[in-house]
């Protein structure tokens, strides 16, 4: 158990977090930047932008992060090489879309989600990089229903690139962020259609986490501890104050209207930064289908991938993932007026 005192708090230091995050509209992130929640709570915040999780892990990796926002599956393909990296919060569940455009079936009218990717033989989908969660959900697919050398996986590098692929027709489907969905319908003007809804894909899967290093857990654990109840509160501002939120990130993404935002959280609304024994249970899960698809050659257990000591300090309540209001934690000026 880390050793907790809350002294530089009360004495105005500052420390310095470095957080890795994405675009993606629905993690706290762009919401903790646009109100400085860091700030808040006495930490010196250095953001850096990614284009998906794999780099990410990588930069936590090489001592370039402190803190990253990060699907489990790439965690998990970085710990299995020697990372020393915990995920020591959640943040979402169920934040897979797999979309097409308008004209082919769902897995309600094909029949089944494999009758569904059948119509996607010979043709291109598009995903994040590979080892990108959103990558190794569609592939353990394609390979379950024995489609993964009729149907090509295209990655991108950046997760924006998959929706500006759809967008040009380099690409027949995607799968990808609710951000995603909400950018092709909202933005871009585009008919798509959901081939499955996302809590149906891979019940329970872990989105995303607060992925942080070893040595940053063992040094600032007061920082850390700090930084996961601003986390912990902006879910909750998601969930009870959506408009909030969306306003908030609109304002500093300066591309979208907060309706978009609204929209991406409504998509996919199961945010919560506790980390039940379903979200592990799914993230083991995963590692198996890791290990099958050789993105990783040895088991990892679930003691190597998590460290929940923190989180369980802040969050004691049952989680609230199925919560439509989600917990409000702190007296926070975002959740005033």
């Amino acid at each position: 158990m880390p050793h907790f005192s809350s002294s530089r708090f009360l004495h105005g230091a500052m420390t310095t977090v470095r957080i890795g995050h994405l675009s993606t509209g629905y993690h706290t992130a762009l919401c903790a930047i646009a109100l400085k929640a860091p700030e808040h709570a006495g930490l010196d915040p250095v953001w850096r932008l990614f284009g998906t999780g794999p780099p990410i892990i990588k930069a936590l990796e090489e001592g370039e992060l402190d803190i990253g926002y990060v699907g489990l599956p790439p965690s998990v393909i970085g710990i299995a090489r020697g990372a020393a990296i915990k995920c020591v919060a959640g943040g979402h569940m169920d934040g897979t879309v797999l979309i097409a455009r308008a004209g082919y079936q769902d897995s309600a009218e094909a029949g089944s989600i494999g009758a569904a990717l059948e119509q996607f033989v010979g043709k291109k989908i598009g995903s994040p990089s590979k080892g990108s969660i959103h990558d190794v959900i569609l592939r353990a697919f394609l390979a379950r229903h024995g489609l993964e050398n009729k149907a090509h996986v295209e990655n991108f590098p950046w997760t924006d690139l998959v929706g500006q692929a759809m967008e040009d027709g380099i690409i027949d489907a995607a799968v990808g962020t609710p951000s995603l969905q909400a950018s092709l319908e909202l933005v871009s003007g585009i008919n798509v259609k959901p081939l499955v809804p996302p809590d149906r894909l891979w019940p329970d899967n872990p989105s995303y986490g607060i992925i942080a290093t070893e040595r940053f857990m063992e040094e600032e654990p007061d920082a850390l501890l700090e930084f996961l109840k601003i986390h912990e509160s902006l879910t909750g501002l998601i969930k009870s104050r959506p408009e909030v939120a969306a306003t908030a990130t609109a304002r500093l993404v300066g591309m979208a209207p907060p309706e978009f935002f609204e929209y991406s959280y409504k998509i996919s609304p199961r945010y919560c930064a506790s980390l039940p024994d379903r979200y592990i249970a799914s993230t083991m899960q995963f590692v198996e289908t890791l290990r099958v698809l050789g993105y990783i050659r040895r088991e990892v257990a679930h003691e190597e991938i998590f460290d929940k000591s923190f989180i369980d300090l802040i969050h004691q309540e049952p989680d609230h993932y199925d919560d439509p209001k989600g917990y409000i934690s702190g007296d926070y000026p975002w959740f005033s007026g």
